[in-house]
């Protein structure tokens, strides 16, 4: 598990279950850790899921759908863990057009 000690790490859906338990094992291992979440109402994204390593992660509040956000901060990583996405059934039924630029067309920027 040395693997991620002193390394840059970026995680996207950060702040959602699976990306702030990931965080804490990164931070635990030693990785130097930006999480990124848009924070979007009803998608998972909640900053007191890092309330107890947030002095130990780096969060940024952006949208992968920002392909310019996302290239500044890949940069110098080492590692992506690419997490987020849009999950809700009833919302990609409803607006399936954003729910491809969450989970497809976003990716490709990624």
């Amino acid at each position: 598990m040395g693997t991620f000690s002193k390394r840059n790490v970026l995680i996207t859906g950060g702040l959602g279950f699976i990306g702030s338990n990931l965080a804490r094992r990164l931070v635990a291992l030693g990785a130097d850790v930006t999480l990124v979440d848009s924070l979007i109402p009803q998608y998972g994204g909640n900053l007191f899921n890092v309330h107890d390593i947030k002095d130990r992660v780096k969060v940024n509040v952006c949208d992968v759908r920002d392909p310019f956000a996302m290239a500044y901060l890949l940069k110098g990583k080492d590692f992506l863990f690419n997490l987020a996405g849009q999950t809700s059934h009833l919302d990609s039924m409803i607006d399936p057009q954003t729910d491809l630029d969450i989970n497809t067309k976003a990716q490709l920027s990624i």
